[in-house]
């Protein structure tokens, strides 16, 4: 993977809002920790709303081409996730950020970008948008600081559970499972044979994560990575209704990926809960189940 250049307090950070709608007050919010560390740019046309996207595709994608070429911009950050970048990936130019690389920094839809960039070679971040930063706590970010200015981050996360023991080495891809599942059968999918797999995902209900899991194991996902990593869930209820006798998110993660031969680890402190550790995005990584951790082999930067 190409490494970016590393961030330094004071450096240009974009950013851009290719998917969903952006709400002001979170987006302050966010602002005011990112601007502690790092210029911060942004257009105001970036708060169009168009339905469920954040204006047209012809003004997202224009505003993500135009942060991607901007040589100031040392690192380039979503707003918030939502939906709409499957609509642009295929117009967006991969040599372009192979040669001049900076971290994309994001989460939620934000990983079909994720997706992108490990496609072209380069190094990103799986981490906070710009609307959830504010809420977190302060060790989430510097998590995400960490991993945009030191070349060798050591451990991303700690405390994970055990339930098939192992210990691996593989890149670490993966991400939102509606989102990254929504790659298979396209050109925008990485490799990921021998990869560490990571999923998180809110709001599906459990018979739908359950359906989820199968296309990936009926895609031979679960044949060629190494290993998985089963993140936040939240919000991944069934109505009150139907909720008797239903298994839970938990039970249908457990029961679905408690039969791989491959070692999985639950618990990981990423995604659209009250916790989100900045995670490197195609780099290589050591998960140890024994241990609960998981560590950064390289760097996003340089």
């Amino acid at each position: 993977m190409i490494r970016s250049p590393r961030l330094r307090a004071g450096d240009v950070v974009r950013l851009v809002a290719p998917s969903g709608p952006v709400p002001r007050d979170a987006f302050e919010s966010g602002l005011a920790v990112l601007k502690q560390r790092y210029e911060v740019r942004f257009d105001e046309a970036l708060f169009t709303r168009e339905g469920f996207l954040a204006g047209s595709d012809e003004r997202r994608l224009g505003e993500l081409a135009t942060a991607l070429a901007d040589p100031d911009a040392r690192a380039v950050v979503m707003a918030r996730g939502g939906y709409g970048l499957l609509r642009i990936l295929p117009f967006l130019d991969p040599d372009g950020l192979r040669a001049a690389p900076r971290p994309v920094v994001g989460f939620s839809d934000g990983t079909a970008l994720l997706a992108f960039a490990a496609r072209a070679g380069v190094a990103s971040i799986h981490g906070p948008v710009l609307t959830q930063l504010g809420t977190l706590a302060v060790e989430d970010q510097q998590a995400l600081f960490r991993l945009l200015e030191e070349p060798a981050p050591g451990v991303v996360l700690a405390n994970l559970d055990e339930v098939i023991p192992g210990r691996v080495q593989g890149p670490l891809l993966g991400g939102n499972l509606e989102v990254f599942s929504r790659l298979l059968g396209t050109p925008f999918l990485p490799d990921l044979v021998g990869a560490i797999l990571f999923i998180e995902d809110s709001g599906e209900r459990p018979y739908r994560i359950d359906r989820l899991i199968t296309h990936l194991d009926l895609a031979g996902v679960f044949n060629v990575v190494s290993a998985v990593v089963v993140g936040d869930f939240s919000g991944c209820k069934e109505p009150e209704l139907l909720r008797a006798g239903s298994p839970t998110a938990d039970d249908v993660l457990l029961e679905r990926l408690g039969r791989l031969p491959i070692p999985v680890a639950v618990g990981a402190a990423v995604g659209h809960g009250p916790r989100n550790f900045a995670l490197p995005y195609g780099c290589m990584a050591e998960l140890d189940t024994r241990h609960g951790t998981l560590v950064a082999l390289e760097g996003v930067v340089s």
